[in-house]
């Protein structure tokens, strides 16, 4: 599948190194710009799979740009740079980067760099979804609980019959189980 990539670059040697290598993969680059300034304008009007930043280190307005990416339209991003120590590397993933490589600008590298920054992001953004399922699915128990609670003091019903009426009536209303049981903590709230 063709990979479409923006690229960030303000030095035409390395643009130049970028473009070549880029394009002996199945990859196209869709636009080079020169700072991050206009990402975001750039990825709302493009349809963009990759980004790859080619700077001299990672500066505070590149890390904006990428927090607003993994924000709003989490893809890969590749950050070449050539200067860099741990910390700048720590700052730059945990801003979303899904390869940061210091001074590692060779073209027989590039490739496997791309590849091994789409895995990493592919395995990242499935371990955030998983995540968030988590989250809403324990949200939603509680919310249930907390119905069954109040369907068990008003009432004076066991758990099971608490659970299977707020079930029966999901299943007349053709609606999802939290959804019923927060209606019914909203209509206790308004009686109270």
């Amino acid at each position: 599948m063709m990979q479409h990539i923006l690229l960030v670059s303000n030095n035409t040697r390395h643009q130049a190194l970028l473009e070549k290598a880029i394009d002996r993969e199945n990859c196209s680059i869709i636009a080079v710009i020169e700072t991050s300034t206009n990402l975001a304008a750039e990825l709302r009007s493009r349809a963009i799979d990759m980004v790859v930043m080619d700077l001299d280190d990672n500066e505070e307005a590149e890390l904006e740009s990428i927090r607003w990416i993994m924000e709003n339209r989490p893809l890969p991003v590749v950050m070449f740079v050539r200067q860099g120590n741990r910390e700048s590397a720590a700052t730059a993933t945990a801003a979303g980067v899904s390869a940061y490589v210091v001074d590692g600008l060779q073209a027989d590298r590039i490739a496997p760099i791309l590849a091994a920054a789409v895995t990493r992001f592919q395995e990242t953004q499935a371990l955030r979804e998983e995540l968030e399922q988590a989250k809403t699915s324990l949200e939603e128990r509680k919310i249930i609980e907390r119905a069954k609670g109040l369907l068990m003091e008003q009432r004076g019903c066991n758990e099971n019959e608490a659970y299977s009426a707020l079930r029966k009536l999901a299943m007349q209303r053709n609606r999802r189980l939290a959804e019923i049981a927060a209606s019914v903590i909203d209509a206790a709230t308004l009686m109270n």
